[in-house]
């Protein structure tokens, strides 16, 4: 591994003394402002340089992680750190960057920014790619009462390209922390609530990342909210690993688009003892076949459920939903629309009452 410089760039504050002179002791006013300045500059200098040798340390200690140099900024408009090379090495996918800047501003104290450059490297089973976007931003503020927990996280970017060919036109995410809530599945133990928007994503390009869209024709587009629910806390602190995992997930409408296919995704599904997926989910669409594909394309439905769908849909589509499980509310299929319910019950996958393979795992 690296050695990780750290460069601490030590700075002296003086104050000066004397007596008050003039109406009022203007002088000694200016002098008490004066000292007050220098220990709150003391405080952010050392604030500063106890950060950077916190996340030099972390990075020692992690080998999946790795960084030239970590040193503090020395910004007076915001308190933060510069790392010089940083880089993620994960045996899926790696990443390395020139640099990153991590900071807090003064009126925002526990929102940290991430500023990161125009391109990355990535390396996806052992080759290199230059991963771009324009106007990337990060943030995420922390919730101190609950072990500095990610209190709210956003993510935007646009214009993503992969070796110079389009992966993405935009994204954007946003998550909240969540109460909890009664409904929560039982291994449940924090929950976020996200807005997500993905446009114009190419499969091409996902294909070079490792990652199978399967038979979905491109581009690919989702929006919607969407309810995740963790059967941990993430917290900055945490040295437990892996890290909190997805127990369940819940819509109240999420909007896909894969070519010229469109789908409404609403429901919800959790993870049961044996880690498959239990619940019920409803996909809307004006488009049988386009219902059919997308579905099995997303894991949804088996190949052997294909057939049965194109033999009976109009038929399937009237079975009932499970009122008994829990979940959002189920509109009204639109005129001209489709609404196909899919339950998920005791390791089965159901479509129109009748099991047709064993439903997929969370």
């Amino acid at each position: 591994m690296r050695s990780i410089a750290f460069h601490p760039f030590p700075t002296q504050v003086r104050a000066g003394t004397g007596r008050a002179k003039g109406p009022g002791g203007m002088r000694g006013t200016i002098i008490a402002v004066g000292l007050v300045a220098a220990v709150l500059a003391g405080g952010w200098l050392g604030a500063e340089t106890m950060a950077a040798r916190h996340v030099a340390a972390l990075i020692r200690d992690d080998p999946g992680l790795e960084a030239a140099s970590v040193a503090p900024l020395r910004d007076p408009r915001q308190i933060g750190i510069r790392l010089s090379e940083p880089q993620l090495r994960d045996p899926a996918l790696s990443v390395a960057m020139p640099w990153a800047r991590l900071s807090l501003s003064p009126l925002s104290p526990l929102t940290a920014r991430l500023d990161l450059p125009d391109a990355v490297r990535v390396i996806q089973a052992g080759q290199a790619m230059d991963l771009a976007w324009q106007d990337p931003r990060a943030s995420v503020a922390l919730a101190p009462l609950n072990r500095m927990a990610p209190d709210a996280l956003d993510l935007q970017a646009r214009a993503v390209t992969l070796d110079g060919l389009p992966l993405a036109q935009g994204l954007s995410l946003r998550a909240d922390l969540g109460a909890l809530g009664s409904d929560a599945p039982r291994p449940a133990r924090a929950a976020y609530d996200i807005a997500i928007a993905l446009e114009g994503v190419q499969t091409q390009a996902l294909a070079m990342l490792g990652l199978d869209a399967g038979p979905l024709p491109g581009p690919i587009s989702v929006r919607g909210p969407l309810r995740v629910w963790l059967d941990a806390t993430p917290s900055l602190g945490a040295d437990a690993a892996p890290g909190p995992q997805v127990v369940g997930w819940q819509t109240a409408g999420l909007d896909m688009q894969a070519g010229d296919i469109g789908l409404r995704l609403v429901g919800r599904l959790s993870r049961d003892a044996q880690g498959r997926a239990e619940g019920q989910v409803a996909l809307y669409s004006p488009d049988a076949d386009a219902m059919i594909g997308l579905a099995a394309g997303l894991g949804l439905i088996p190949p052997q459920g294909r057939l049965l769908l194109r033999a009976g849909l109009a038929q399937l589509a009237q079975a009932p939903l499970d009122a008994t499980l829990p979940g959002p509310a189920f509109p009204e299929p639109a005129p001209g629309e489709l609404r196909l319910p899919v339950i998920m019950r005791d390791g089965q996958l159901i479509l129109g009452g009748l099991p047709v393979g064993p439903a997929p795992a969370i």
